[in-house]
């Protein structure tokens, strides 16, 4: 059986919805925009998920700044942008969507139901710039270590919808671990810290390397923090739909139907960023996406790579977690 149980946070004060298989434990706060603050492998005690050491849980009102407020780690949906942008077509053209998207900002309302041997977690979402409705359903097994995720998004409005969404893991990461990404997936280069560490600004594959002044930085092979890199990547269009991160005691994998979700975005944060100016995290984002990363703006007038919603219409798909011992 399940064990559920909606608890208060003693040191937030913000609810929070635990989810036990017996062999996965998550953590999920339907107030701070659905974000998931825990998955763990209970048969290793390893938490898969980073937590910032620095930044508390709060509200974040409308206008506030993700990196400020919201960038506490965990899982959260970036949608319909990533970073911040003007929406860029009529009839919504230059109204303003916030940096990751118009959920974390806001409570998502939480429904549970429960069926012999499974639970469901589904999170709904309104938007607020836009007229969308965003769903997100998680559903859990007795005695699996797999966790499946459902969305789907739906035009409210009366005119085509554009999007972009990411998925927002920030990984627990640690030196040796081994990152997998399909053979013949191309990436192309978003942000790179330094300036300059990596060239190419396409048609880039693993393995995959940059440069930190004299030193060559594998990424396939995680490094310490003493790197000092951080590096922004999105896929072209996937040949087949997972990517895996290997511990020596464990391994997180996502899967997905290519068809349906086609792409995979992945941020390293090797010692290189912090966005309270403090000591630089040391995290990865293992992000599957649909369309160019990370403005919608940017997606539709260069990367032409984006969805568009008619007037009522929606868009579904889905993706398996599953923490292998």
């Amino acid at each position: 059986m399940i064990n559920l149980s909606l608890i208060q946070s003693d040191s937030f004060g913000f609810e929070v919805l635990e989810a036990d298989t017996g062999v996965v434990a998550l953590k999920l706060m339907p107030e701070l925009g659905g974000k998931i603050s825990s998955l763990r492998d209970l048969r290793t005690g390893r938490e898969w998920l980073w937590r910032n050491p620095r930044l508390a849980y709060q509200h974040g009102p409308g206008g506030s700044s993700y990196v400020t407020v919201a960038d506490t780690g965990g899982w959260d949906e970036c949608f319909p942008t990533v970073a911040a942008c003007a929406y860029p077509s009529a009839p919504w053209a230059g109204a303003s969507l916030p940096d990751h998207g118009e959920l974390w900002g806001q409570p998502a309302w939480l429904e549970v139901t429960q069926a012999p041997g499974t639970a469901r977690l589904r999170t709904v979402w309104h938007g607020v710039v836009l007229p969308f409705t965003f769903e997100r359903s998680i559903t859990l097994t007795d005695g699996s270590a797999v966790v499946l995720f459902e969305y789907r998004v739906t035009n409210n409005g009366e005119a085509p919808l554009q999007f972009i969404w990411s998925a927002h893991p920030l990984l627990n990461i640690e030196p040796g671990m081994r990152l997998l990404v399909p053979t013949g997936a191309r990436f192309n280069r978003e942000t790179t810290i330094p300036a300059g560490g990596l060239a190419p600004s396409s048609g880039l594959h693993f393995p995959l390397g940059v440069r930190n002044g004299t030193r060559d930085v594998d990424l396939s092979i995680l490094p310490d923090a003493g790197a000092g890199v951080a590096l922004k990547l999105w896929s072209d269009p996937l040949p087949e739909g997972w990517a895996s991160l290997l511990a020596a005691d464990g391994e997180l994998r996502l899967r997905w139907e290519v068809d349906r979700l086609p792409q995979l975005g992945i941020w390293f944060n090797l010692g290189a960023w912090a966005g309270d100016g403090g000591s630089r995290y040391y995290n990865l984002g293992l992000e599957p996406c649909l369309g160019a990363q990370d403005s919608l703006t940017e997606a539709v007038s260069r990367g032409k790579l984006f969805e568009t919603l008619a007037p009522a219409g929606s868009r579904d798909w889905s993706l398996e977690v599953e923490l292998i011992g």
